[in-house]
């Protein structure tokens, strides 16, 4: 064997190893999605600008993201909040994965759970983001109002709670998604 040919099938091994793992990842979206209902949704970055210019991190400790996806959004709140230990929640493995591989080089305090968020206790969080279709918001609701200490301001993406009144509300230019609803327990 040459060094052509042993270049060429260590190409070809990880392009069918690439296609494969992306099949993988597509059809444990689509069990997720069927077994519990919640798909994975990812926050654009404009939003999640939007996130980070429209919050006061200051003197606050820990940060939830509930049903992190693919830690995105940790990973920018880590980057420039150092101190704030980041805290994601996601139950779907390979997203679960995928957001332990995206932050494994911060050095921040960033952690994540593969644990369904409704068993997770949240009485410590000083933020908690959530980007959930209305079905799950409307069955966390109860969870937030029992859990969450004085003062935990809440960040809603697209899909607002319906028993309470947002402090603030950031809309998009066009259309209902990616408005921010924010809520201070």
């Amino acid at each position: 064997m040459d060094i052509k040919s042993i270049f060429l099938d260590s190409i070809s091994i990880s392009l069918f190893l690439l296609v494969a793992c992306s099949i993988v990842f597509v059809y444990l979206n689509i069990f997720y999605f069927i077994y519990l209902k919640v798909p994975t949704l990812s926050a654009n970055n404009k939003v999640i600008e939007k996130i980070l210019r429209s919050i006061d991190f200051k003197g606050r400790k820990k940060f939830y993201d509930l049903g992190s996806g693919n830690g995105k959004l940790i990973s920018g709140v880590a980057s420039l909040y150092p101190d704030l230990e980041c805290i994601g929640i996601e139950y779907n493995i390979a997203a679960y994965y995928c957001a332990k591989t995206r932050n494994i080089f911060l050095k921040n305090k960033v952690s994540y759970l593969r644990e369904n968020f409704f068993k997770v206790n949240l009485d410590d969080a000083d933020i908690v983001y959530i980007y959930l279709f209305p079905g799950v918001m409307n069955r966390l609701e109860a969870k937030l109002a029992n859990e969450l200490k004085s003062g935990t301001v809440v960040v809603v993406n697209s899909f607002p709670l319906k028993s309470k009144e947002p402090k603030k509300i950031i809309r998009r230019k066009f259309g209902a998604l990616d408005t921010l609803y924010i809520y201070e327990y």
